[in-house]
């Protein structure tokens, strides 16, 4: 599959995806959701065209050098920020599952190691045998902004909200190749919650074409993943020698807005599993068909540092 490495840069704070507690508004990932990348591209393409590529796609956008942590880049520690993953892990964890040894044995870690499915890591030392990462957090802000009564036309009790923003500088995401990174190149899109409530300046490059192999065996999720939704299966999950499907991950909640020429202000939400969740794939679907709502971005990686190779800037 071959894809464009985008690198956008931040000019000041931005909010991502955010949990409402009373008029509390958190920005809960350290990093870009798919949803709101792509949104903020097409919105600039709409501006310049006048109309929307529905099949464009985009993943996550990730802070460069860092990337979702998966069970075998474990924290080495409960309560460690230093991650470390075997070079080729993933490559040997594959070639275990399918010799027929039983997904239990095959998740044996250390007693020290605890696994953090999803955290974001970044990538620090490199060397024969492994690599070792930190965890990332973004510096943070908090803003409050005061609503107006449209009766009143003034504040009233309960009118005071509060936003997290999170400050990135330089993310990297692949996306589509299409006519939308053509126009959007070398320009700026505006990312945020509306124009009192960030719409930050991010801008946009797009760095080169990157092929990546089509997701099978072993595969690690840039994405939130979903194996079925509403009756239709996209990949079929394989089973170990016990009849346990191959999932190593976490689950998390989808959240999307779509609007189409008949239906507008659609929000469906389910359950996938989250990034950085190892599946093995016996069988290629229809994967591909939920790219442009940010799922199922699945990759055939070595390890993670073998994906950050690639995406580097």
């Amino acid at each position: 599959m071959e894809v464009a490495l985008l690198k956008l840069t931040v000019n000041g704070y931005i909010t991502t995806l955010t949990r409402r507690v009373m008029n509390y508004y958190f920005s809960v990932t350290d990093f870009v959701p798919s949803t709101q990348v792509r949104g903020a591209i097409l919105a600039e393409y709409y501006k310049q065209k006048g109309k929307v590529d529905m099949d464009f796609f985009v993943s996550p956008a990730f802070p460069l050098e860092s990337a979702p942590a998966h069970y075998f880049s474990p924290a080495s520690g409960r309560k460690s920020g230093n991650f470390v993953e075997k070079r080729g892990i993933l490559k040997e964890k594959e070639d275990e599952l399918s010799k027929g040894r039983p997904l239990s044995e095959v998740l044996r870690l250390n007693k020290d190691d605890k696994p953090r499915v999803g955290a974001i890591i970044r990538r620090v030392e490199v060397d024969k045998d492994s690599t070792k990462y930190t965890k990332y957090t973004a510096e943070s802000a908090i803003s409050m902004n005061v609503a107006i009564d449209k009766t009143l036309a003034s504040a009233r009790h309960g009118m005071l909200f509060a936003y997290e923003y999170r400050r990135f500088g330089e993310l990297w995401a692949l996306a589509r190749p299409s006519e939308v990174l053509d126009v959007v190149k070398g320009g700026e899109i505006r990312i945020g919650r509306g124009k009192n409530r960030g719409n930050t300046a991010v801008k946009v490059q797009v760095v080169r074409e990157v092929e990546l192999p089509e997701p099978e065996g072993l595969v690690y999720c840039l994405s939130q993943c979903v194996p079925s939704l509403l009756g239709k299966e996209f990949f079929k999950v394989k089973r170990d020698s016990e009849g346990v499907p191959i999932i190593v991950g976490e689950t998390s909640t989808y959240a999307g807005w779509f609007t189409t020429d008949s239906v507008s202000g659609q929000k469906p939400s389910f359950r996938t599993l989250s990034e950085g969740t190892l599946i093995y794939i016996e069988e290629k679907r229809n994967y591909a068909d939920l790219l442009p709502a940010g799922l199922n971005f699945a990759l055939s990686i070595n390890d993670l540092s073998s994906l950050l190779d690639r995406v580097r800037p």
